[in-house]
């Protein structure tokens, strides 16, 4: 006779896993165009997970998430998935080396966003990154954020917290310097958090 530890253990298996839980592998949501996973052709059944570099061509395009971090891709993007524990499969650094990254991210641990010509950090926000060698843009969309970057000989560092849209320009040698909102919505920083089961952060 089964006992009821046993069928405790079983139901137990049976139901979903918090979202903190679950295994850091991504979900593709949406494929267009040009899209490569390590110079390979990403597919809808492609595992995310640290260490990989995601490329997208002049047409490509994705949306996707690992965990309950959410993000978009742009046209001519290339993002590193990293992860600063190396023996731990979280991903916790994003190094955007080229393109536009829009992102929503869990609440409670931290995580840090690479450009060119910034560092960010993170925790519980929505944001907006788009970078060329010499110059970025960064957007709060909601939550909050501290960016770090060079200013000739010194670090400028700003801190922001903000509801809705705060945006920063960061150009290489140069202090950073309030910007407008750019190339982005409200409705996608809203979607990308209904992909992963939140509710509409505006």
């Amino acid at each position: 006779m089964t006992s009821r530890r046993h069928f405790l253990a079983t139901f137990a298996a049976l139901l979903p896993l918090p979202a903190a839980a679950q295994a850091p592998f991504g979900v593709v949501h949406e494929l267009v165009g040009d899209v490569t996973l390590n110079d390979i052709p990403l597919t809808r059944q492609s595992a995310l997970q640290a260490g990989q570099t995601i490329r997208t061509g002049a047409g490509g395009r994705v949306w996707f998430s690992i965990g309950a971090d959410a993000y978009f891709l742009r046209p001519n993007s290339r993002l590193r998935l990293d992860s600063s524990r190396p023996k731990e499969p979280i991903i916790d650094f994003l190094r955007l080396a080229t393109g536009a990254l829009g992102a929503t991210f869990q609440r409670g641990m931290r995580r840090t966003l690479i450009a060119p010509t910034a560092t960010i950090g993170i925790r519980g926000t929505g944001v907006y990154l788009e970078t060329a060698p010499d110059v970025t843009y960064f957007c709060t969309c909601f939550g909050s954020t501290e960016i770090l970057a060079p200013s000739g000989s010194m670090m400028d560092n700003v801190a922001a917290t903000t509801e809705k849209h705060q945006a920063r320009m960061m150009m290489t040698g140069a202090r950073i310097v309030p910007a407008g909102m750019q190339r982005h919505t409200s409705e996608e920083m809203a979607r990308l958090e209904a992909l992963v089961g939140r509710a509409n952060p505006f």
